[in-house]
């Protein structure tokens, strides 16, 4: 399935998805140094964490993530009864 057919609960599962796959396949080995980029920090296992990092943060059921009230000095749209 493509995006405009997925929930933003979807699409944030399968973000938290991958980056979890990414992190075991770039998991560090015995000397500290990622197997594949044989680097010690490893730029795709940071960009995974911080995907994770991300997307856990975010409360898309949380009460409080209302949208804001519409300010009382906007102006006007036809229709408005004003």
């Amino acid at each position: 399935m493509t995006a405009p057919f997925l929930s933003l609960a979807q699409i944030r599962n399968r973000l938290i998805l991958t980056a979890r796959w990414v992190l075991r396949e770039y998991r560090p080995g015995p000397d500290g140094r990622c197997p594949t980029c044989r680097t010690p920090d490893c730029p795709p296992a940071a960009a995974a964490r911080h995907v994770l990092r991300a997307a856990t943060r975010v409360h898309l059921w949380h009460p409080t993530a209302q949208p804001p009230e519409p300010d009382g000095d906007a102006p006007r749209r036809a229709g408005d009864g004003g």
